[in-house]
């Protein structure tokens, strides 16, 4: 649904586009940008553990808690010696203990998403300012994300431009002033 709603808006863009010659779109991945930023390079390593220190504060506690209730009123339901209707009483806690339990990993892996995002969050609006900047310069008035678009100019490929906007270097681009790979240096 959203990227139907993404399909869209870009469609609008373009007929738009072609109505007013001075609409420029530019398109980015901004998740590859954020990737791709040094200062995440050790926490990406590490992404499943970020929000895990509030799992193990939070919500561990309280698993730990109800495991230990359902354990407990397991052993008063089995308790024959009890009446019916305490049974019964016993039996609805049981199930409500054993909802919450269930729920747990589901519970346990939003928090960590939450904490994941919250994380990213500054990175994201670093590569936005980006974006921005380097959409001013080029003269660009609308900037989509690459998903958007099934085909595409290449020259409207924003991401290498909010790199370097960024002061970020891909692995295999060489270092301003070195060699192009094509040439040896002298005397080999």
């Amino acid at each position: 649904m959203k990227k139907l709603k993404l399909v869209a808006v870009a469609m609008v863009l373009l007929i738009a586009g072609t109505a007013s010659a001075q609409t420029k779109i530019g398109y980015i991945r901004i998740d590859d940008i954020v990737g791709l930023m040094p200062e995440l390079a050790k926490e990406k390593v590490n992404m499943d553990t970020v929000g895990q220190k509030y799992v193990q504060d939070s919500i561990l506690p309280r698993l730990n808690y109800v495991q230990s209730e359902y354990q407990r009123k397991l052993q008063d339901y089995t308790d024959t010696t009890k009446p019916k209707g305490v049974r019964d009483e016993i039996l609805k806690d049981l199930q409500a203990l054993k909802e919450e339990l269930d729920g747990a990993d589901a519970l346990i892996q939003q928090v960590q998403q939450y904490k994941q995002q919250e994380f990213l969050k500054p990175h994201y609006a670093r590569a936005k300012k980006a974006i921005d900047a380097v959409a001013k310069k080029k003269g660009y008035t609308h900037v989509l994300n690459t998903e958007v678009f099934l085909v595409a100019p290449e020259a409207d490929d924003m991401s290498l431009a909010v790199l370097a906007e960024l002061g970020i270097k891909l692995p295999n681009q060489p270092a301003a002033g070195a060699k192009s790979a094509g040439t040896k240096p002298a005397g080999n």
